[in-house]
């Protein structure tokens, strides 16, 4: 594995991590009992994916981390809809399809 290919795996990890701490987020506005809760891991799971994109930017240039990174759109839509139970329409399963063709193109371009 090359480094610009460690790169890329750990900017689409950096986006998964992202995605779960949004959805962390938004569990912190629906269950008020332990909303500190979820905000701190919210926030703990922020600062961990900022070192390891920090890092990741080592290997990868700015102008292809950043694109792959909206793989996080796919995470927090799937995440949303099995753990919080939030509807994704035909159109965002679209909009889904074209940001994973979108980011396999370019990972596979590095």
């Amino acid at each position: 594995m090359t480094l610009t290919t460690a790169g890329v795996v750990l900017v689409i990890l950096c986006s998964i991590v992202e995605g779960v701490a949004q959805v962390f987020f938004k569990k912190s506005a629906l269950v008020p009992r332990r909303k500190a809760l979820w905000v701190g891991a919210g926030v703990a799971l922020f600062v961990v994916q900022a070192l390891a994109y920090t890092g990741a930017l080592q290997f990868v240039e700015v102008s292809t981390a950043f694109p792959i990174g909206s793989i996080g759109f796919v995470i927090v839509a799937i995440l949303s809809r099995r753990m919080l139970g939030e509807p994704v329409t035909a159109m965002r399963w679209i909009g889904i399809v074209l940001i994973i063709s979108g980011v396999s193109l370019l990972a596979t371009n590095t």
